[in-house]
Order: structure tokens, then C-alpha cells, then sequence
């Protein structure tokens, strides 16, 4: 039965977030309840009466009475209740009894100002003050290292120079739309988790949309969920296939995230009208959204179409889609910027300088802030500060003349640091099987009669089916001979491919070559096929890796072995993840049955086309996290998108004919986190000169150089070379392809010039100075581990008194319960505690990137926000009064030292920004900006009862002392409970509130007049004037460059007005920071202890 709502009795309401609060005026449906924040400030709220729920006070409740009597305020804690009366504990160590109506209960609204309770005699032990203000400062380094950027230091992630710069751009910037470009395997998924980690903390309501190809789909959401958390914001976040758009739910999307956006845009020009459907509504989402992220490493020289239209859906006013020839020539232009800017580096010879700063001079006339700086760097001498200068140059140049000021990229050149060289070179096996060379023979005969035109292609697939598992080259052969459609080969090769197989005539004499390479094929191999050099290569590396070398004589006794011990491993026994890739599908269906028939099923993993989404899923965890499973099957179906830089060793079964094929194999491991070297084999074929196979290995290790360097800027180079190269080796077999190679190596150093012209106007540079000295700054601060988990657990372990309980299993790895003995009533427990306190977490990043499922102690984490907000919510540590016992200090009557200590939070001022109009989202964005300009911190001032500062060194030794609460040289007594009289032998009780008071307000401004303090704030303002000045400087010149048309409508225009208003808000808010009074103390120093301690003469 619902307990009746009656005047003055405590209540909580479904309708409001305030917490318990007071019936104050009762009508038939609606009741006033009173919400308590301090003695001087009330909320008044209308509730419906059926919202009301009547509470009852569980121990430990911090609750307020006015005592009528003595005409005052005075703060208990709740002992014990019954039938809504309650025994309540006051600070004087005295118990009442009070009834509901007359006590208050504090609204879950912070506390404003901690002088309130200090005036009231309601605060408690320092010793509450000294854990607590460990924990303030630990939140607020973490914040000031962070820059604000809580998605980041909480997500489960390393922490990369150039992943944490693009985060930081883009997280500091009110228009978050942007373009992130990242060579491939550089981590834009993770910049967009964090990114998104971050929305979601900051923006509580609106919806997030992800659309990615439909083969990322699983990886995307393991991704998001195993370092971002993604469980924690249910309902939030919609994760679809590029293909499902008709499926999604477009309410309130505040956030869109566009994966392989090149894709998308491509779809904008196509023939289809589905496509084109599919790509609108994707259009008017982008252009809808607050937020937008589109992720592409396709590089913009040969891609201008596609290029211009994801720069549309950023910005659809600055980047018309019909206006192409325009954007074209802007491509071109800045190929000659890029030019200058190759041979202008740090590092570059003096009259290599000289030449490019001239030609700098020619290019941008009207840049006056650029020939500043070029007039500058001409008279440096030293050449340290010449590479500097050249530094600070080509970042201005590149951030105001890139493509879109908002489109950032990485290359892999220009972060050597976090992803080693590619060295993927094979050690070649050739193959085994007497029937290669008869095979080879037969299809050299083929080639060499063969017309050309359509019979180019049908060697082309003769080829590559004679380059993997045999069965494939049969069913081609069969399909040609019986001029009958296979569904099988319609999987590998496609449609139009099998077409041409079966429907084009067949040349004179090539029924007798094919029938002839039919009835070889038929027969067995004595020699061992390629299924069995696979298996011999596994052996033999297992052999290494076991210990069983000894046994490599014998095949069949060195498997024996290996399946021993696969079955019964021996301690210290490593299994090493090996990747089979194959082009084929029937090939992996083949490979899998015989290494099944060699390993156990357990053993081996497969993704091959055709499997479901979630099998796949599964298959792949079960390769990286079973230790039994190490070996996994993929045809082309794993050759795109997968994160495989976990394994060990990489096994090409066969080679694709495309190289960008092969980049994107190569691609799934060569990345971020990938291992230094791996064991790499390539089953080559038949070992003859003339092997065509042999040379298409040949030209893709010395022509395109992919096995050591990455290809995928190549992507429209490669695809316009392939069909001469389909030419080449019809007519010229493997010499062909060799002799080709040289020529490819020029052209593709020739595209790569190119290439490097466009890019690099579009890099941003990780290793700038001042992103290299916040990066440097985070790291030293996160590795700190140690002393997060001690100031965390001095609050919360040591005051609150939570039990650490330890995972036996994960060292590093905790959780943390209440006892009978922690100091926070059950309701709070349940309603701020219950949930995060379940979930197991780490301080050490690195123990949390080894396992998922645990969470990373940081702020933006969701224990250490609920642990935060209790604490700033408690008044406990906020107030304190001491005695400081000092045998140093004079003990007579009358020569003790009065005073307070308070300690500021001092931030940026952004009620400076009020007149920009910024939402909520904008504010927080502006915080972090702040933060950054700005960084958060904790000052201490001192004031004697003559309200003055302390300045005095000997004297603030003494008062910045920890708090000791036991018998030493250096004695502090708690000035509460029973030692709450003590005060009032100084300060008449009648004067204390106005003496705590007046001291408040002559603090503050004290600490404003300290010198110091002023000089931080001009120094701060000083420097956020220059780096807030050269971004308007930016804009203004790439507003220049727009045509006077699209300068009136611009959303440059409109962002360099907000720029102009934020940044004069800024500075001010920086000479003028804002103090926020975290905790004060009220000190007294003798050099004789209290009235009545150990003896103290009173």
C-alpha cells in the first residue's frame, strides 16, 4: 500500500531529477515540493501527487535542522529511524530525536559554496579534507592533460601521436564535420570510437547513425564495443549496412558516421537508380546532422568526382557538385603548392630553402601573415631554429590552403613511430607435383595458338586457376569443353567471366590442348600436390616453433608429433596464429577439409564466402582467442576489412591477379599493432624460367614493390595498368611480365611524386611541436597508473571506506563493494553505485587493452564519474577546522595563529561566450578549447584573521603540511564534535558566520591581487591571443579565396564571425578565469596542544 503524502514529509518524485525534497502545499493532484540546496537557495517544483513517492532516510544521511531556540541551522547525520522519526547524530558528538517535518535533506544539486557549512559548524574531520583533495586534484590533472577530451583517456585504446591529434582537432572544433583520411591501417576507426565516445558523454539525448559496408558490420560493432563501451549507451547508436538504408530509423539524429564514404559518394554518379536513391538519402542526413564523420583513405588525384562529392556532404554551400572543373582546378593548383612544399622541409639545405621561400613569396602575395614568417626564417641563423621556423610554415600552409580545412590525414611516412616498414617478402616454395611441368607446357601451347581479343581473357582465368588447388583449373577446363555454366565458377571469377568461358568458339586445336590437360589433371599426384607442400611448410615451422626439429626426416613421424602435442600440449607449449589466404573459394572449401583431416576440426578456423555474418564472427574469435585454433582459412572474403595484425605467420596459397587484391590482404595485417616481423610463404608454382607464375611474383615484389611497401594510394594507377598487363602476358608470357617490371617501378615513383604533391597540403603534422608536447604530456601523465589508483582509493577506500576486492585471475584487475563500515547511505549505494560497481576495471591501460570487459579508470568512465559526483555532491572534505600542533610554535596563551585555507578550482570564464548563443553540445566543445588554452587547477591561499594573505615562507611550510592525526612532533586535532568549543573560545559563536563569510570574500579577491596569479593569467591570455589569432587569420584567407557569390553565403563567413566573438571571449575568460571555492579549512596554530589533550594546560 502507497504510503500517504502528507505536509512537510520527504519525497522523491519520477518527474524530476533533484532527489529528495519537501512537501511544502498539498491540492487534490499536485503537491509544491521544496528542493533543499543550501540554507540561502530553495527550487520550488509543481509535481503531479501520483510522481511522489514518500522516503525513508537509511543511515549515514546527511540531513539539516533549524534549531528554533537558538534561532540557527545545524547539520546531523542520520543514526537510526523508526516510523519516519529519526535519531540523528550532531557534529558536537550530542544525539536528538527529530520528526520528518522537521528536517532537510540537501537536493542532489552539488554544493555551491563549502563556506556555508564551514559557517554553520557543520564540518567534519581534515582528515575527509586530505583524502578528498587528492582525489580533486587527480580528477583535475586528468582533465587538464585531457584537454577535456574524456572519450579519449577513457576509451580502451593505445594512445597514438596522430590518432590523439585528429581527435584533438576535431573534438576542439564547435563544427564537428569532418573528413578522416587516413592512409589505410593507421586506426580511422579508432579516431571515429573516440570521437563518438565523446558525443555520446556530451550530448545525453540524441541518436548516432554508423553506416558501414555490410562485411564490417560485426568488426565494427566488436570494435565499438570492446574499447568504447558502446553497451553502456543502449538505444543510442544504430549500426547498419551501407545497403539497409531504407531500414533506418532517421529520428533524432544528432550524429552520422559514413565508413568507406568514397563508396557512398561514388554512388552519386552511377547508372543505377537505387544507387542514387541510396546515395540521397545518405546526402540528406549528412547535411541534417550536427555531427558528421565520413572515413576514406582514397586519395583525391584521379578520384576528383567522388572526392568533390564527400566534400559536398561536409559542406554543400563551398563544394557544388556540378562544379567539378572548378575542383579540378583547385587540385591542380595546389599540385604546384605541394611541389614547394616537398623540397621546403625541416632538414633541407640553405639554397634549397632559399629558392622554395622565393617561390613561396610568388604563390601566396597576400598572405601577410605567411611573409611575416618567411621574412622571419630569413634571419635565423641557428639550425635548430630554422628547422622550427620551416616547421611552423608548412603547418600554417597546410591548414589554411588544404583541400578542406576540415578534411585530416595521416600518412605512413610521416608516422614511422607507431607502424613498423612493411617487410612481407615470402620465402617462395615451389611446387612438388610432377604434373606442373606437363600443366605449364600444355598451357604455353594454349597461349601461343590462341588468337587474341576475347581469348586474352580466357587465359587470363586459365592462368590464375592453374595457380592455386588444381580442382579449380579442372572445373574451368571442364566448363570450356562442355560449354556449360558452372555456379561454382560464377563465385570466383563472376558472371561475365563465365560467359565468355562457355559462349566464345573455340580456336582450332585447343579441344585436343584441353583434353589433354583434362586427362593429366585427372591423375594423381606421386610427388605430393600443393595441399601437401602446404602441409609439409605447417610441419616444418611447427617443428621450429615445438622443439621437434629432430623429426623432420620423416614427414609422417614429424605429424605424429605435432598432433601429440596439439592434443596434449606441454607446459610452455605456443601454438603461433597462422593466416592461409586464398583468391578462391572452392580452393578454401578444399583447404579446409584436408587441414581438418590433418589437424582436428578444433585446430583450424575458416572464413569463406557464402558463411553467414555471425558465423564468420565467431570463426574469427575462435582463431584469435582460442589458443588450440591456430590456423585460419580465408578466401577473398577476409581479404577486406579485418583487423589480423594478431597473427604470426601469412600463407599465400595463390597470388590474386590484382595487386590492390593483395594490398588489401597484406593490408590485414600490416597495421597498427601488427608485430615487427611475421613468417611469411608463398606456394610459387612450377619452378621454370619461363613461369608465368614465377614472373607475376617477380613483378609485384620489383615492379610495384608491394611485399615493402604499401600500394593502396595507387588504387587508379593499378586498375588502369591491369589490362595491359592482361595483354602482356597473353603475348609474352613471363618474359613479358619481367621486362614489364622496370617500367613499372619508374611510373610508379613518377604517381607517387604526384601523389605526395597532393598529400602534403592535406597531412597533419602529429609531430608539431605543440601536439607533440600534449601528446608527450598524456602519456607521461596515463602511465601514472599508480597514483590514479592511490588518489582514487584515498577517497574512496580510506574516507568512504569501499573494500578493493582483487581479481585472482587479472592482475591490475579490481572491483570495488561496500561494507557494513562505508560511509554512504544504501539509497545512494543503489541509485549512484550499483551498476558501475559490478563492472571490473584497471587504472593500467595496458592491463585493459589485453583484455575486454574491462573498464579503464578514467574520468569519462562510468564509476569514476559516479564516484566524482558523489564526492562534489558530499560535504564531507569540503569543510574542516584544525588545531596544528607545532613544538616549533611559541606555547603561550595568546600566540596561536588564526586563519583559513581555501582552495580554488580555477578555469577559463566562458559566461564571456554567453553571447554567441552555443547549445549545450558547442559548450562543451568550447570547455575543452579552454582546457587546452587554459588548463584547469587547484590553487591554495591563506588568510589570517586580519584577513590577510599568507606570504610568509616559514609560516606556509607549516600551513601546507599534510594533515597528521596521530601523536608526532607535527599532532593535528579534528576541531568537531567535542572540540567544537575550542572555537568558540577565539571567535564568539555570535560573529563566526560572518567571520567565515567575510574571510570567503576577501579570499577570493587576495587571490586575484597575488602577483603570481596574475602573471599566469597574462601569460595564459598572451599566448591563447596568438595561437586564437593565426586560426582567424586562416579563415579569413581561405574566405578570400572563395568568389565574392559564395563568400555572402558561406558557411565561412558565418563560422569566422562566431571564430571573431568566441576568441575575444576566450582572452577574457583567461585574464579573468573563474574561481570556484572548493573546500576551505579553518586553522589554528600553537605550539601547545588543545584544552584537554594529552594533559595541555587549558
Amino acid at each position: 500500500m502507497t504510503t500517504a503524502i502528507e505536509f512537510g514529509c520527504l519525497v522523491r518524485s519520477r518527474n524530476s531529477l533533484l532527489g529528495i525534497g519537501k512537501v511544502t502545499e498539498i491540492t487534490p493532484d499536485h503537491a509544491v515540493v521544496e528542493y533543499f540546496c543550501s540554507m540561502k537557495q530553495r527550487i520550488h517544483k509543481t509535481l503531479p501527487l501520483d510522481s511522489l513517492q514518500r522516503v525513508r532516510l537509511p543511515k549515514q544521511t546527511r540531513c539539516y535542522l533549524y534549531v528554533e531556540d537558538k534561532e540557527t541551522w545545524t547539520i546531523g547525520r542520520v543514526y537510526a529511524e523508526d516510523n519516519y522519526e529519526y535519531q540523528i547524530d550532531l557534529p558536537d558528538r550530542q544525539t536528538i530525536v527529530a520528526i520528518e517535518q522537521e528536517i532537510y535533506v540537501r537536493c542532489d544539486r552539488p554544493i555551491t559554496d563549502p563556506i556555508e557549512i564551514l559557517a554553520m559548524k557543520g564540518h567534519e574531520t581534515p582528515y575527509f579534507h586530505a583524502k578528498r583533495s587528492r582525489f580533486v586534484q587527480c580528477l583535475l590533472q586528468q582533465r587538464a592533460v585531457s584537454r577535456g577530451m574524456t572519450g579519449l583517456i577513457s576509451a580502451n585504446i593505445a594512445l597514438y601521436p596522430h590518432q590523439v591529434e585528429v581527435v584533438r582537432r576535431v573534438l576542439e572544433d564547435p563544427i564537428g564535420r569532418y573528413l578522416l583520411a587516413d592512409e589505410v591501417g593507421l586506426g580511422k576507426t579508432i579516431e571515429a570510437g573516440a570521437i563518438l565516445r565523446q558525443y555520446l558523454l556530451d550530448e545525453p539525448r540524441k541518436q548516432v547513425l554508423i553506416v558501414v559496408p555490410q562485411y564490417l558490420l560485426a568488426q565494427w560493432q566488436q570494435e565499438l564495443e570492446s574499447k568504447f563501451y558502446l553497451s553502456n549507451f543502449t538505444k543510442r547508436v544504430q549500426l547498419v549496412a551501407v545497403e539497409d538504408w531504407m531500414q533506418i530509423s532517421r529520428k533524432d539524429i544528432g550524429f552520422l558516421i559514413l565508413d568507406e564514404a568514397h563508396h557512398i559518394a561514388a554512388m552519386a554518379s552511377s547508372s543505377s537508380k537505387v544507387q542514387n536513391q541510396c546515395f540521397e538519402t545518405y546526402k540528406q542526413l549528412a547535411h541534417k546532422s550536427d555531427r558528421l564523420l565520413l572515413l576514406s583513405a582514397t586519395p583525391v588525384l584521379n578520384h576528383e568526382q567522388d572526392f568533390l562529392t564527400m566534400l559536398h556532404l561536409l559542406d554543400p554551400t563551398t563544394y557544388k557538385l556540378e562544379d567539378l572543373a572548378g575542383f579540378s582546378a583547385k587540385v591542380l593548383k595546389r599540385q604546384e603548392i605541394g611541389r614547394v612544399l616537398l623540397a621546403f622541409k625541416p632538414g633541407a639545405k640553405a639554397f634549397v630553402l632559399k629558392t622554395n621561400l622565393s617561390k613561396l613569396q610568388s604563390l601566396f602575395p597576400d598572405d601577410t601573415y605567411l611573409l611575416n614568417l618567411l621574412d622571419q626564417l630569413q634571419q635565423q641563423e641557428s639550425t635548430t631554429e630554422i628547422d622550427k621556423m620551416v616547421q611552423v610554415i608548412r603547418n600554417h600552409i597546410s591548414d589554411t590552403y588544404r583541400l578542406h580545412r576540415r578534411m585530416l590525414r595521416n600518412r605512413r611516412a610521416t608516422v614511422e613511430d607507431v607502424i613498423f616498414d612493411r617487410n612481407a617478402i615470402p620465402k617462395t616454395e615451389d611446387d612438388l607435383d610432377e604434373r606442373s611441368n606437363a600443366i605449364h607446357e600444355l598451357l604455353e601451347e594454349w597461349r601461343t595458338v590462341a588468337p587474341s581479343g576475347q581469348y586474352t581473357r580466357i587465359f587470363l582465368l586459365l592462368f590464375r586457376a592453374a595457380g592455386t588447388w588444381l580442382g579449380v583449373l579442372k572445373a574451368v577446363v571442364t566448363t570450356r569443353l562442355k560449354g556449360v555454366s558452372n555456379a561454382d565458377l560464377v563465385k570466383e571469377f563472376g558472371n561475365e567471366d563465365v560467359r565468355l568461358l562457355v559462349e566464345t568458339p573455340k580456336f582450332s586445336g585447343e579441344e585436343e590442348i584441353l583434353q589433354a590437360l583434362l586427362k593429366i589433371l585427372q591423375q594423381p599426384s606421386e610427388d605430393g600436390d600443393r595441399l601437401e607442400l602446404l602441409q609439409t611448410i605447417l610441419l616444418y615451422h611447427l617443428s621450429e616453433v615445438l622443439k621437434l626439429q629432430s623429426y623432420k626426416g620423416d614427414i609422417v613421424k614429424l605429424l605424429e608429433q605435432v598432433q601429440k602435442r596439439i592434443d596434449r600440449p606441454i607446459n610452455g607449449d605456443f601454438l603461433p596464429k597462422i593466416i592461409v589466404f586464398t583468391s578462391f573459394v572452392q580452393t578454401c572449401a578444399e583447404l579446409n577439409r584436408y587441414l581438418v583431416q590433418t589437424f582436428g576440426e578444433s585446430a583450424i578456423a575458416i572464413h569463406q564466402y557464402g558463411t553467414s555474418r555471425e558465423q564468420a564472427e565467431d570463426n574469427i574469435n575462435r582463431f584469435k582467442n582460442n589458443p588450440s585454433c591456430f590456423i585460419l582459412i580465408s578466401d577473398f572474403s577476409g581479404e577486406e576489412g579485418r583487423n589480423l595484425q594478431f597473427a604470426d605467420g601469412l600463407i599465400h596459397f595463390d597470388l590474386p591477379w590484382s595487386p590492390n587484391r593483395l594490398e588489401q590482404r597484406l593490408g590485414r595485417i600490416d597495421r597498427i599493432g601488427g608485430k615487427v616481423a611475421i613468417n611469411s610463404w608463398l606456394l610459387a608454382g612450377v619452378d621454370l624460367p619461363d613461369s608465368p607464375h614465377q614472373a607475376w611474383y617477380e613483378l609485384l615484389k620489383a615492379g610495384f614493390g608491394i611485399f615493402t611497401q604499401s600500394v593502396a594510394s595507387l588504387q587508379f594507377y593499378v586498375d588502369e595498368k591491369l589490362p595491359e598487363l592482361e595483354n602482356i602476358l597473353f603475348n609474352s608470357g613471363a618474359t613479358g611480365l619481367i621486362e614489364a617490371s622496370a617500367q613499372i617501378q619508374t611510373e610508379i615513383e613518377t604517381e607517387q611524386v604526384k601523389i605526395s604533391e597532393q598529400n602534403v597540403l592535406d597531412d597533419i603534422d602529429a609531430n608539431d611541436e605543440n601536439a607533440l608536447s600534449y601528446f608527450q604530456e598524456l602519456e607521461t601523465y596515463d602511465d601514472r597508473h599508480q597514483e590514479l589508483q592511490k588518489a582514487t582509493e584515498s577517497w574512496l577506500c580510506s574516507a568512504l571506506q569501499f573494500l578493493r576486492v582483487d581479481n585472482p585471475d587479472l592482475a591490475g584487475v579490481c572491483q570495488y563493494q561496500p561494507s557494513d563500515r562505508t560511509l554512504v547511505p544504501a539509497n545512494v549505494l543503489v541509485e549512484r553505485f550499483s551498476t558501475q560497481a559490478k563492472k571490473p576495471g584497471t587504472y593500467n591501460r595496458r592491463v585493459a587493452n589485453k583484455h575486454s570487459g574491462i573498464d579503464l579508470y578514467r574520468i569519462g568512465e562510468g564509476f569514476t564519474e559516479k564516484l566524482a559526483s558523489y564526492m562534489y555532491w558530499d560535504d564531507r572534505g569540503q569543510a574542516f577546522a584544525m588545531w596544528r600542533h607545532d613544538k616549533a610554535w611559541d606555547a603561550g596563551e595568546g600566540t596561536e595563529w588564526l586563519g583559513f585555507r581555501f582552495d580554488y578550482t580555477v578555469e577559463a570564464n566562458l559566461t564571456f561566450a554567453k553571447d554567441s548563443a552555443l547549445n549545450k553540445l558547442e559548450i562543451k566543445t568550447l570547455r575543452r578549447r579552454a582546457d587546452a588554452l587554459f588548463p584547469p587547477k587547484l590553487e591554495t591561499v591563506f588568510v589570517n584573521a586580519r584577513m590577510e594573505i599568507v606570504e610568509d615562507t616559514g609560516l606556509l611550510n607549516i600551513l601546507q603540511r599534510p594533515y597528521y592525526g596521530k601523536d608526532s612532533d607535527y599532532r593535528d586535532y579534528n576541531l568537531a564534535k567535542d572540540r567544537l568549543s575550542i572555537i568558540d573560545e577565539f571567535i564568539d559563536p555570535g560573529k563566526w558566520s560572518n567571520f567565515c563569510q567575510l574571510a570567503r570574500k576577501t579570499s577570493e579577491k587576495l587571490l586575484r591581487d597575488r602577483t603570481s596569479f596574475g602573471e599566469l593569467c597574462q601569460q595564459r591570455a598572451k599566448v591563447a591571443t596568438l595561437k586564437l589569432d593565426n586560426r582567424l587569420n586562416q579563415l579569413q584567407l581561405r574566405l578570400d579565396r572563395v568568389s565574392e557569390a559564395t563568400a555572402k553565403s558561406s558557411l565561412l563567413a558565418e563560422e569566422l564571425t562566431n571564430e571573431t566573438n568566441i576568441s575575444q571571449a576566450l582572452v577574457e575568460g583567461i585574464y579573468r578565469p573563474r574561481l570556484k571555492l572548493d573546500s576551505v579549512g579553518f586553522m589554528i596554530i600553537s605550539g601547545r596542544s588543545p584544552v584537554g589533550e594529552n594533559g595541555a594546560i587549558g
